[in-house]
């Protein structure tokens, strides 16, 4: 019970930076305050295990099958066990326990290994928990794994499709693109209407090119979002192949504003809160 009141302090008085207010956690309405509310008050194991970028691939090989994950060649705890002999010319580099700590490898000739080795160590060495209070991360066993690098037939970087679902239903997607060679995101509703807000990024002026199997990309998103109040189910679409990417239960731990906030308001309308976490 301290750590979680400690945690609450870390969380509330982060938001109230942020925002400028307290969040009403008596009875929360947004977006915002719902992931703060989730971040003090959710405890459930399954948090931990879909955080685990590695225990959740066996979620997702359980829920929809392992036709819709990476190809994995390697899995380390430390950078000196990773055989670099045995890696393809291009893969993605990634550990285990929290969020952005990749390294995306086009060229393994040209890579310096000694300095990707001092990176992935150095990451190892953290608890993402501790720098927002993400209690999701807190008991992640570090490791390193290495799977392929997802690129379309042009050679670029898939985009990343993120699925908001509330109690299994997908209500909104947000794709990350790039967008005159820099990083843009783009929103959109069930239907495909475009949502016209800024969190984040700036939004690229076009709109992407939808798949043709969008629809089963929603439809699977729900299946793995079924039982639990909100899950983001990130996924990429190569070329017509479906590939999962990760799972999040905080995004941006509470505190990217939504421009204009009328919009967190909106994705706050969607969540309903459980009355406990059991």
């Amino acid at each position: 019970m301290q750590q979680r009141d400690d945690d609450a302090a870390v969380v509330l008085r982060n938001f109230e930076r942020v925002f400028g207010r307290p969040p009403n956690l008596r009875n929360p309405t947004t977006f915002s305050e719902k992931t703060i509310y989730k971040m003090i008050y959710d405890r459930r194991p399954i948090l931990t295990r879909l955080a685990d970028k590695l225990r959740a691939r066996d979620y997702v090989a359980e829920r929809i099958g392992t036709r819709y994950l990476a190809e994995l060649y390697q899995v380390c705890r430390s950078s000196a066990e990773i055989d670099w002999e045995k890696l393809p010319q291009r893969c993605a580099i990634k550990t285990n326990h929290g969020s952005g700590m990749y390294i995306l490898v086009f060229d393994k000739s040209a890579a310096d290994v000694s300095k990707l080795s001092s990176q992935l160590d150095q990451w190892l060495g953290m608890n993402f928990y501790s720098q927002f209070r993400e209690w999701c991360y807190r008991d992640i066993e570090p490791a390193i794994f290495i799977e392929e690098l997802l690129a379309g037939a042009d050679g670029a970087s898939a985009d990343n499709w993120k699925f908001f679902t509330f109690d299994g239903r997908a209500e909104f997607v947000r794709i990350d693109v790039k967008w005159a060679g820099q990083p843009a995101i783009n929103s959109y509703d069930r239907r495909l209407n475009r949502l016209n807000f800024r969190r984040g990024p700036p939004e690229a002026p076009t709109d992407p090119v939808f798949p043709h199997d969008v629809e089963l990309m929603f439809s699977l998103a729900e299946r793995l979002g079924s039982g639990l109040d909100f899950l983001r189910v990130d996924m990429y679409n190569v070329d017509g192949r479906i590939v999962f990417g990760e799972f999040t239960h905080y995004p941006g731990a509470g505190l990217d504003r939504f421009h204009p906030p009328e919009f967190d308001e909106l994705f706050g309308s969607k969540w309903r809160l459980p009355q406990s976490y059991e």
